[in-house]
């Protein structure tokens, strides 16, 4: 009897520790990108004072000559560096966004999926980052919900929420390009879910449009990512682990 005690006591001391020692590292990782955002936010600030500066040059030189220039200047971009800057002044969400889906790269901010383009150019933008951290607001969105992208080159994207969705993991179509330039922002559903999150929480946008201009506010051709693909499946399937 003794001996079935001890043994008890031992399971719960260590399941004990086990939980102290996970929400540690929960609360560590959390802290980490939160840090990691601000110093972020704070360095692309200052690339936009940079780039602001150069504007002017710019437009001296004619579209013809900006359009070229953007296009010498498509990034060649690696995991974890950063794409911009995403705001849905509405609900709060306001987070760099990196490029990649990786594990230690959705820590730190959101994460532009690999072979979709950048904002700007023709196709479906796609968005991912985790429920529990910088898409938690998320839920909150609604339709005519408006968002900001801003790059690192200081242009600024803005599109309005057109519908929301939830889709299984494996249901791609969500990320495929079609005719016309989108945005589509994905996370784990439902947003409180405890473990791996079975669905996939949905926003789909488009350009907003300069109804004194009567189209998108950001009309401008800007190539894809140098060696694009097509969007990586891992996203939905297993790239925003809950």
């Amino acid at each position: 009897m003794n001996r079935h005690s001890s043994v008890l006591r031992f399971a719960y001391r260590l399941l004990l520790w086990v939980g102290i020692a996970t929400l540690l590292y929960a609360g560590g990782t959390s802290a980490y990108g939160v840090v990691y955002q601000r110093y972020e936010s704070r360095q692309f600030q200052r690339a936009l004072v940079a780039a602001t500066a150069r504007t002017p040059e710019r437009h001296a030189a004619g579209i013809g000559a900006v359009r070229s220039l953007i296009a010498e200047e498509v990034p060649d971009l690696s995991e974890g560096d950063v794409v911009g800057k995403l705001d849905v002044p509405r609900i709060g969400i306001s987070v760099i966004v990196l490029q990649g889906t990786e594990n230690d790269t959705l820590v730190l901010g959101a994460g532009h999926v690999p072979g979709t383009p950048l904002p700007g150019a023709d196709g479906n933008v796609a968005i991912a980052a985790h429920r529990d951290t910088f898409f938690r607001k998320l839920e909150g969105i609604i339709v005519g919900d408006s968002i900001q992208f801003v790059t690192v080159r200081g242009e600024i994207y803005r599109y309005v929420v057109e519908s929301t969705e939830t889709v299984d993991p494996e249901d791609t179509r969500v990320m495929e390009s079609r005719d016309h330039r989108e945005l589509t922002l994905i996370t784990c559903f439902p947003f409180y879910f405890v473990g791996a999150a079975p669905k996939r929480f949905i926003v789909h946008a488009h350009p907003s449009v300069d109804k004194r201009l009567g189209k998108a506010e950001h009309d401008r051709s800007v190539p894809t990512l140098k060696g694009a693909s097509r969007p990586s499946i891992r996203t939905l399937r297993e790239g925003i682990p809950a």
